[in-house]
């Protein structure tokens, strides 16, 4: 058998009906699914039984409640008999071709891992890892710690040799603990990126957003530096693991609304132990390669500035982009777009820039060198993202203008690029990537202009700029159909004659 698909569930109702109409509909031949069900309650269990009774191909594994996926995960493994092994979250999906692609990748490539691209629906997913496909992808080199979840193809006999597992129970960064075990004894990864292989939600009330113990969660964190620590000597490549954890788990959270809307007292605990692990784990060297808006949070906390930290984090709270459509124009049957986005805060006020230093939105007392904005790097980029399921066609872009927290560009819509600019309404989306903020947007604007060949560019009643992608053969049924009335146009008495042949 070539794959086994392995989905946790608990209690899910309703929600479980994409994802199951998802794995049942894979064009792969010779793959089987397994529903590993945490002690369902709800009436999920009888429906997952019903399944497998009307389908040979799928299977239910009965467990006592754990309060994890992580056991539930371990058991599919150990019951899995496909060659590779593919887990699923129960409120996820997958494309129709996902299985079949990731599969002759990991194949041909002799692959112990295959990451297949991810979309995220209410969940933000690394750019950086999906622009373009590998391989023979590097771990530090093309930033596969940039997501850790388990949303992989793994070799299950290359689980098995390792004796990689996932820590069972009601534990946090279990996911991370198990891919990353998995990356550093992995000889071949591959990323396949020019199919959106998972689609990613975030379900309101899911186990991950519950707030977690602040000690138990920085104490699993502590386990996932054990791991590095173990395969990494110390050095740049150490810190550069290091530096992953403490800009995403600690200086992030820190400036999540779900931790900023959180009692003061559990808030207070938070920091408490954030800082503790940051004193012990995190050398001073590490805050030089943090971006502007992490290295500003990073010396806050490291002073111990409680205050002045959350009066920073509050401030933040709703940036977003100003967006703008600078141009529309064809260039045969291209469309230009040129655009600018800028980073406001929540009331739309420009963030500040003064000697090239960043000027916080509330005063602070920070060694002039951590607010230095002249250095950061920038990125621009522009997608349209397919409005029936949320999948990007990354355009390119020449950049024009750059400042600290404002870029202007140009980028071309070439309907003859891909096979993954389907037909069907896609909206452009701008994203910025500067100072540590990352932030994208529809595009506002743009000028009434002409359709040509599959491209028809629009406004929506929001003012936002969207193009709707015909299928080849109606642009050229509708320009066979153009000659033809032409045609009639010249016949004398033709034109009556097709009005008593219609009537």
């Amino acid at each position: 058998m070539k794959v086994s698909v392995i989905v946790p569930v608990f209690n899910t109702g309703d929600a479980l009906s994409r994802c199951v109409e998802s794995v049942l509909g894979q064009t792969l031949g010779d793959y089987e699914v397994i529903f590993a069900d945490d002690g369902s309650d709800d009436g999920t269990e009888r429906r997952l039984d019903e399944l497998a009774a009307g389908h040979d191909h799928v299977r239910v594994i009965h467990l006592p409640p754990s309060g994890g996926p992580g056991g539930p995960r371990n058991a599919g493994i150990d019951a899995a008999h496909g060659d590779y092994v593919y887990f699923l979250d129960d409120d996820d999906w997958l494309g129709p071709e996902a299985l079949e692609r990731m599969h002759a990748m990991a194949v041909r490539n002799d692959a112990d891992i295959v990451i297949g691209k991810m979309v995220g629906h209410g969940r933000t997913v690394p750019r950086a890892m999906f622009r373009r496909s590998r391989d023979r992808a590097d771990v530090l080199g093309d930033a596969l710690y940039g997501i850790l979840t388990p949303h992989k193809l793994f070799r299950r006999a290359f689980l098995d040799a390792h004796r990689i597992r996932f820590p069972e129970g009601p534990v946090r960064l279990e996911d991370h603990r198990f891919v990353l075990k998995a990356y550093f004894r992995a000889g071949v990864i591959s990323v396949l990126a020019d199919y959106p292989c998972c689609h990613w939600v975030r379900r309101p009330g899911s186990y991950s957003r519950n707030l977690p113990d602040p000690a138990h969660y920085y104490g699993a964190l502590r386990e996932v530096l054990d791991i590095v620590d173990e395969h990494v000597e110390p050095g740049p490549d150490r810190e550069r693991y290091y530096t992953h954890w403490y800009r995403g788990k600690i200086l992030k959270r820190l400036g999540e609304n779900s931790f900023l809307d959180a009692p003061p007292d559990y808030r207070r605990a938070v920091y408490d132990e954030a800082r503790r692990l940051v004193t012990e784990r995190f050398g001073e060297g590490v805050d030089r390669s943090l971006p502007l808006r992490m290295r500003a949070r990073a010396a806050l906390l490291r002073a111990d500035a409680y205050d002045d930290l959350f009066a920073l984090v509050e401030a933040e709270r709703g940036v977003t982009l100003a967006t703008a459509v600078d141009g529309l124009r064809w260039e045969d049957t291209r469309l230009v777009v040129r655009f600018t986005a800028r980073l406001v805060h929540a009331d739309g006020t420009p963030f500040a820039v003064r000697d090239g230093r960043w000027r916080p939105p509330v005063p602070l007392s920070l060694p002039a060198g951590v607010l230095d904005a002249d250095g950061e790097g920038r990125r621009l980029d522009l997608y349209i993202r397919r409005r029936a399921d949320s999948a990007d066609h990354l355009l390119p872009v020449t950049v024009e203008s750059s400042e600290p927290f404002a870029m202007s560009g140009e980028a071309v819509v070439d309907p003859a690029a891909g096979p993954d600019l389907t037909p069907g309404v896609w909206d452009f989306v701008a994203r910025l990537d500067t100072g540590g903020w990352t932030v994208e947007r529809r595009l506002e604007g743009g000028e009434s202009i002409d359709r040509r060949g599959r491209l028809a560019p629009y406004r929506t009643e929001n003012g936002r700029l969207s193009v709707r992608v015909r299928a080849a053969e109606d642009v050229r049924a509708g320009a066979q159909g153009t000659l033809l009335r032409r045609a009639i146009k010249k016949i004398p008495g033709a034109r009556q004659a097709v009005r008593r042949l219609r009537a």
